[in-house]
């Protein structure tokens, strides 16, 4: 089983037991679970799959000429944090920020599944 196929697994025996016991914020399974430690902050984040030609290059900041962190290929899922204005690809001036602080992706390659908030709200 590939890596990516095992953390999709996992989130979803994560996301089971979190509607059985009823931890889960909301409905439509777009937040993460509650922080064990108690804290009442909730992380959400959108799932998204990523449809570009060619690797798409993720960046340090939502511009083409911020520095590049790596790549991500072709139909990969990716988790959404939120959406902010950058510099212009394909005449769409929207960038995904991804979670984990793993850095940011131009909306004009990503299919989002659900909205993605604005960031700061």
């Amino acid at each position: 089983m590939n890596r990516h196929r095992l953390r999709r697994s996992l989130a979803a025996l994560l996301l089971a037991g979190g509607l059985a016991t009823g931890t889960l914020a909301g409905a439509g399974g777009s937040q993460a679970l509650a922080p064990a430690s108690g804290y009442h902050h909730w992380h959400h984040r959108v799932e998204g799959r990523v449809v570009s030609p060619a690797p798409l290059r993720v960046h340090y900041g939502p511009a083409t000429g911020r520095w590049v962190t790596g790549t991500i290929s072709n139909g990969m899922h990716v988790w959404i944090r939120c959406q902010a204005d950058g510099s212009d690809v394909g005449g769409n001036h929207r960038w995904y920020r991804l979670t984990g602080g793993q850095g940011w992706i131009p909306a004009y390659y990503v299919h989002a599944f659900h909205h993605v908030p604005w960031c700061g709200d």
